[in-house]
């Protein structure tokens, strides 16, 4: 799909040439069960073991804190689950920001009916957790906060560590979704960090399919998948190997690329911003202006609906989002719009670029020159003008 303009790198990004060749010999001749005790299984975990360091290191973890799961969907219903269900309580008190992912929002709902109790702690207009919300939000029985490091819908970074500090301070522990942060932002280097951490490869150049939990020493977490003694008993399977490979290939690459990729990223999408403003009106920028992920920009249009929008960027092979790629299908309000006081009718219109290593240095000012056509086009057309 050679010329096309991908801006959607906060649902995927591409498997990196680094990390192709590292996954390619463990699908051939270096195939092995890492679990065998015979010299290719052997070799099959030290594989593993490699790709576990180097994805520790995105967070300044020791490898043997990192668990390996499918997805990070898989991580955040371990981490909510794991602790809920390891409580040994019947009924305990879990918090979480409005705007959190439904991989979040969803195991919750599955832990109220078992018993236990949820608060959804309410944002800003920009989508920030405040320190004082969250305390206001806390109660004696609260077992685990998780808060995202970043929100793939608006873009807002929160500030994790006056969070996690607050959540300490009561003895609480602390969750964070970093999938879109790890590998693309140095991790804090404080001592108030997340006692649990969900990971993905998919989102820093590596592969679908395999994702991490980080898990502070000594918590205690339920597994939700039994039948083995795999990754220390907490997520029974054999392990992928090439995919496992992959994530620590694309780890190490992050580590190398980071600052490059935030500062080219955070500037192509800043020229795009700058562009839109200039030619397009009736436009909504949602999330934080300052505090985002470098690369990401989110925006509602208003009088025009989103699917629209992107069907007719799409046939000039531009290719955006709108909203969460788990939850687009559904067609349902926007919870994370919702969350910010947007109107359910601008909603509509939101969409969402994010640039990555995909993008050309042209690409802000072709989408300028193309989003704008696409505007005044379905404006005159659509029943929410």
């Amino acid at each position: 799909m050679a010329g096309r303009i991908y801006l959607d790198h906060a649902s995927t990004t591409p498997v990196a040439a680094e990390v192709l060749e590292a996954m390619l010999p463990h699908l051939g001749a270096r195939f092995g069960n890492a679990s065998s005790l015979h010299s290719r299984g052997q070799a099959a975990r030290e594989a593993v073991e490699q790709a576990r360091a180097a994805v520790a290191g995105l967070v300044r973890a020791s490898p043997g804190e990192i668990l390996f799961t499918a997805s990070a969907t898989e991580s955040n219903n371990l981490a909510l689950k794991g602790v809920a269900l390891a409580s040994g309580k019947s009924r305990g008190h879990l918090v979480a920001a409005a705007t959190e992912h439904i991989s979040i929002l969803h195991p919750l709902r599955s832990l109220e009916r078992q018993g236990f109790s949820v608060t959804l702690a309410p944002v800003d207009r920009h989508g920030l957790l405040h320190p004082d919300d969250l305390e206001a939000a806390l109660r004696d029985d609260t077992l685990l906060v998780s808060v995202a490091h970043a929100s793939g819908e608006i873009g807002t970074l929160q500030a994790i560590e006056d969070l996690v500090r607050v959540a300490h301070a009561r003895g609480v522990l602390f969750h964070t979704d970093a999938t879109l942060t790890a590998g693309a932002l140095p991790w804090p280097p404080g001592r108030d960090v997340p006692d649990l951490v969900t990971l993905t490869a998919h989102l820093c150049y590596g592969p679908q399919g395999i994702a991490a939990l980080r898990v502070a020493p000594g918590l205690r977490l339920a597994p939700l998948i039994e039948g083995g003694a795999q990754e220390r008993g907490l997520r029974a399977g054999t392990e992928p190997v090439a995919a496992v490979a992959g994530f620590g290939a694309a780890a190490l690459l992050a580590a190398t690329e980071m600052g490059r990729r935030a500062s080219r990223a955070a500037a192509l999408s800043g020229r795009l911003r700058r562009g839109l403003m200039e030619r397009v009106d009736d436009l909504i920028f949602t999330g934080h202006p300052d505090k985002r992920l470098p690369g990401h920009l989110s925006l509602c249009v208003r009088g025009v609906d989103a699917e629209a929008m992107l069907r007719e960027l799409d046939a000039e092979g531009i290719e955006a989002a709108s909203g969460s790629a788990c939850t687009t299908a559904v067609r349902k309000p926007s919870h994370v719009l919702e969350a910010i006081g947007v109107d359910p009718l601008t909603a509509r219109g939101a969409l969402t670029f994010t640039f990555g290593e995909t993008n050309r240095d042209e690409d802000p000012e072709i989408v300028t020159a193309t989003l704008p056509f696409v505007v005044a086009r379905l404006r005159e057309i659509s029943p929410l003008r």
